[in-house]
């Protein structure tokens, strides 16, 4: 008699993080539905960004995600390819039950999770959920992040460690989705060893790669009714993306690409 799959409704985008997910999801357990997150707007993003951080700073980062990235992701085209063969980036186009709100915190979200009954609600590449969304669906909800929380919230916590000389938290997260930025209750984490192939560009793929070992770790709580959550005695802080200025720094005088 074959064990009953763990039922599960994907929150994700269909960028490589979402068809990751999906394609792993898919081989293993029972995928009842799946929601991509609708495009964020960028002009309000910059601006609550230069409100923090201020102009000068977001310029920079500008400068980096606009002129730099794109060359890395060019110079590491072969390892990319690498990495995802294991995967079917294409699994997701030959999937129908896909809900398409303007926004994951939109009000049907609920009704289409809700409707779908699942044992577990997987959380990917989406903007921050919501407090209605955590509280009105009926399942847990469980986001893999790339990075160990809560030392490196925020993004590219696997090259900000790199950064830091700090390899034992190198790695990648799955949590309890809570209101706040990636701090919700750790359950599983898994830590990643960067070959000299690997760039900024590909740091995110080795952690979602090793994060699906977390959350195997994770669905097999759901499925026993009893998800424990680690207190790692990390410190907390939130990163954002590197400056050109802090990029080429680092490349030149610690190595890190």
């Amino acid at each position: 008699m074959s064990a009953v799959k763990t039922k599960v409704v994907l929150f994700t985008n269909p960028e490589v993080s979402g068809q990751i997910i999906y394609s792993f999801l898919s081989k293993k357990y029972d995928v009842l539905g799946v929601v991509f997150d609708g495009p964020s707007s960028k002009k309000k993003m910059v601006k609550k960004r230069i409100k923090k951080l201020g102009y000068y700073k977001v310029f920079l980062q500008l400068i980096f995600m606009k002129a730099m990235v794109p060359i890395l992701d060019f110079l590491s085209k072969r390892r990319q390819k690498e990495l995802l063969s294991e995967f079917d980036l294409n699994a997701l186009a030959n999937y129908n039950n896909i809900l398409r709100p303007s926004s994951i915190n939109d009000r049907e979200v609920i009704d289409f999770t809700n409707k779908l009954n699942p044992d577990v609600i997987m959380v990917m590449g989406t903007r921050l959920i919501q407090k209605h969304i955590i509280d009105e669906t009926n399942a847990p909800l469980i986001n893999m992040h790339v990075g160990i929380t809560p030392k490196y919230r925020g993004v590219h916590g696997g090259y900000w460690a790199l950064v830091n000389k700090d390899l034992e938290n190198c790695g990648v997260t799955v949590h309890l989705i809570d209101t706040g930025i990636d701090t919700g209750g750790v359950i599983s984490q898994k830590t990643i060893t960067p070959s000299k192939n690997d760039n900024y560009s590909t740091y995110p793929l080795l952690q979602s790669i090793k994060g699906l070992e977390c959350v195997e770790d994770a669905f097999n709580q759901v499925n026993n009714n009893n998800i424990v959550t680690i207190d790692n005695g990390l410190e907390s802080k939130l990163y954002y993306h590197p400056t050109i200025t802090t990029y080429l720094y680092h490349r030149i005088i610690n190595g890190v690409k």
